[in-house]
């Protein structure tokens, strides 16, 4: 039964790997399923169970690109000595620098850029989930600064949550075109770290002038 499961896994991500290749390669739109299948040496319906089509290939690889924060959630969550906003700062700048350090990290996120989540004609609301997922990560965070007093008034974890994530798609968004110098680093971590700082100060001067 373990071997079962491994080879599964072994599947899946082979699967992964050959699609991501692929549409690099020839882009989304240009790369059919039988394609991905015939390229991974495995069939059309292995496939299917594996991603259900062709938008659940993109969504697992823009899945895996949310894991730090998620991790970092569950840190925050277990251990409560930690700092909330020094420790997303640290993740996103860590994950900034990954991004920037690989090339065909930009080209992946080209491809997903280029695809309208919100607009699946199998399951209209997958795109959402996935902003739903990525929030929701960012929620807990920002509950774990909110107990710690370190999430200023009038943020509360939702608002704050909303903001940074339309302030990190836009970061990144800008980054992956390509069209300008902005970098991840320095430009990008900057901005992050500039506002998670500003954000940390507020909190402390409230509280310093509560006591």
């Amino acid at each position: 039964m373990r071997r079962t499961k491994e080879q599964a896994a072994e599947t899946r991500q082979t699967i992964l790997k050959v699609a991501e290749e692929l549409f690099l390669e020839k882009g989304y739109e240009n790369v059919s399923l039988d394609e991905i299948a015939g390229a991974a040496a495995v069939t059309r319906g292995a496939v299917h169970w594996h991603f259900r089509n062709k938008q659940g290939l993109l969504f697992a690889i823009r899945d895996e690109m949310r894991l730090p924060m998620q991790d970092l959630a569950e840190r925050l969550a277990a251990d409560t000595t930690l700092a909330p906003l020094t420790a997303l700062g640290d993740v996103i700048s860590s994950t900034f620098s990954y991004l920037q350090a690989d090339p065909r990290q930009r080209r992946i996120l080209k491809v997903l850029l280029q695809v309208d989540w919100a607009s699946s004609e199998d399951d209209p609301d997958s795109g959402k989930t996935f902003q739903h997922q990525f929030r929701g990560s960012l929620i807990k965070i920002f509950e774990a600064a909110e107990r710690n007093e370190a999430l200023p008034a009038p943020w509360t974890p939702k608002s704050a949550a909303i903001a940074f994530s339309a302030m990190l798609n836009g970061l990144i968004n800008e980054w992956a075109r390509g069209q300008t110098d902005f970098e991840l680093v320095p430009d990008a971590t900057a901005i992050v770290r500039t506002v998670l700082d500003a954000w940390s100060t507020l909190a402390r001067s409230a509280s310093t002038v509560a006591s």
